[in-house]
């Protein structure tokens, strides 16, 4: 089968970018439902709004930056309500808005909590103004301002906690609060301010 190619009138082109979203079919679970709500509850507590007013605000801002469908917390699916609970984290540390539990318990996607922390300086822990701590250590000798540190594990730690993994090892302190480095990305070494 051969066909001839497209003519277009004059001045018409054929665009090869589309948006498509998936649904996953998966209903929001209760535990991601709790977890939103509790995000919203400690905004609006600081910011001394109604909960269900700020929530329809926020979800308004986060359906068109994310070019997805007005939702329901009741019946989103999985995926829209994972994204949702990480926009809502991502606000909380631009805002450095207060939470009443730790945001790392709060998170439904650790990946995504933990570059947060790092791309927004706050301890992953407890959300205090943040230092960059070397999971890939940088050894003696090193400058550590100089060095590329494209690809190194990093993770986001306050002084206190960042003597703790120095007091009790790096693979012991990640398995006792359940967190890993996250390799630095272009982004997170411009934002943070470190030789790529």
């Amino acid at each position: 089968h051969v066909s001839a190619p497209l003519q277009l009138p004059e001045g018409y082109r054929i665009s090869a970018e589309c948006d498509i979203y998936l649904s996953d079919g998966r209903s929001i679970t209760p535990d991601q439902r709790r977890k939103a709500w509790a995000l919203l509850g400690d905004i609006a507590n600081y910011n001394g709004d109604d909960g269900k007013a700020l929530n329809e605000t926020l979800k308004a801002k986060f359906c068109a930056e994310h070019g997805v469908e007005h939702f329901s917390l009741s019946n989103a699916d999985r995926t829209t309500a994972r994204e949702y609970i990480t926009f809502l984290i991502n606000f909380c540390l631009a805002w450095d808005i207060p939470c009443y539990d730790s945001l790392l318990n709060r998170t439904d996607d650790i990946d995504r909590y933990l570059y947060l922390c790092l791309y927004h300086r706050k301890c992953c822990l407890c959300g205090k103004k943040a230092d960059l701590h070397h999971v890939d250590t940088v050894g003696a000798g090193r400058d550590r301002r100089k060095i590329h540190h494209l690809g190194l594990l990093s993770e986001a730690l306050c002084r206190k906690h960042h003597n703790e993994v120095g007091r009790i090892g790096q693979q012991t302190f990640d398995d006792k609060y359940h967190i890993y480095g996250i390799k630095l990305d272009e982004i997170l070494c411009r934002r943070l301010g470190v030789p790529a």
